[in-house]
Formats: C-alpha cells, sequence, structure tokens
C-alpha cells in the first residue's frame, strides 16, 4: 500500500512538472505585447483628425467650449481651448446681480476677477488651458472663491490669422460628505 502512495506521488508529480514544461514555452508574451494588446481594445481619448481648429474650414467658434462646466470648491476648474491658435486670452467674470428697485427685473454686470485665481504651472491667461485650483483662488483679498456661477470667456486668434470668441459657465459646487450634512441645523 505505502508503494502505491509513493509511485501515485512520483506520477502527480512528474504529472505537474510536464504541465509546467508545456506551458512555459507557450507564453511568449512579454509585459508590452500585454499591454498593447490590453490598450488595443480602447479608442484614444480624442481622435485628432475629428479636431477642428480655428481657421479649418467647418471650424464653428461656438463649438470651442461647452456651454457649462462644473467644479467642486475643493477641485479645480479644467478647461482647454482648441490647439495651434496663435494667442489664447482667458477671462473669469463673477456675475453682479442688481435689483432694480421693487421691479421684479434683475440686471446683471459681470466683473472681471482673473487676477485672483490660482493657476498651476504651464496654464493661465494666456495659454491653451485654464486650470485653476478654486481653494487658493480669490475674488478680492479678503473673498474667496465660492460656490456660484461664473463665466468665463475665451479668445484666440486662428492659425488663419482672425480673432474667435466664445464662453462659457462655470458652476462651481459645495463639495458635501456624509448625509448629515444635508440636514444641519444652525
Amino acid at each position: 500500500m505505502k508503494r502505491f502512495g509513493v509511485s501515485m506521488h512520483f506520477f502527480m508529480s512528474s504529472l505537474v512538472l510536464l504541465l509546467l514544461l508545456g506551458l512555459f514555452p507557450s507564453c511568449k508574451n512579454d509585459v508590452n505585447t500585454m499591454l498593447d494588446d490590453y490598450n488595443g481594445h480602447y479608442e484614444p481619448a480624442t481622435n485628432m483628425e475629428l479636431i477642428k481648429n480655428p481657421g479649418d474650414a467647418g471650424f464653428k467658434e461656438e463649438n470651442m467650449l461647452e456651454p457649462t462646466y462644473f467644479a467642486s470648491n475643493e477641485g479645480s476648474i479644467n478647461v482647454a481651448a482648441p490647439y495651434n491658435c496663435s494667442s489664447y486670452t482667458w477671462n473669469f467674470y463673477k456675475i453682479i446681480y442688481k435689483k432694480k428697485g421693487s421691479e421684479s427685473v434683475i440686471k446683471s454686470t459681470l466683473e472681471d476677477i482673473t487676477a485672483g485665481l490660482n493657476f498651476y504651472e504651464e496654464s493661465g491667461t494666456n495659454k491653451r488651458e485654464f486650470r485653476a485650483y478654486v481653494p487658493l483662488s480669490r475674488i478680492s483679498e479678503t473673498e474667496k472663491l465660492v460656490p456660484g456661477t461664473y463665466i468665463l470667456h475665451l479668445t484666440v486668434i486662428g492659425n488663419d490669422g482672425k480673432q474667435y470668441k466664445d464662453w462659457c459657465s462655470i458652476v462651481i459646487y459645495e463639495q458635501v460628505y456624509g448625509q448629515t450634512d444635508f440636514f444641519k441645523e444652525d
């Protein structure tokens, strides 16, 4: 009986060794081959052939920016302009609402608060990317950038030398953690 157990153990060990030796050479993929295979199942995020730049046939200036972007009051505002422009100018505005007397008409004006924004490196008012960190940005020396709706205006000079303009709303919302913050009583 003991002899049968030893021979069975030897047989199973030999079988496992043969299987491993048989499978090992069949793994011809290196790390790069596996990554290429994995990435081959996805489309690139930006198909550059479909992007129209200012000055290209079929370009529409009102499509440079989406109508509205959202950012947390603990995050960043991240917006990019089209490629291949000779200059970029971004302006960030606070909307000031004024109610005229007892009338129900509300008039609004825009206050340029671009100078108070805290831009990331390699972005800014004259770069292709507009990336501002909300918690460190200010409306004025005494007023922080708070949740609300703002206006972002973009002006570019296209590869044809013409000026193009577009604008969008930036909605900064308050980041809320947990259900208790929704029903807080004062």
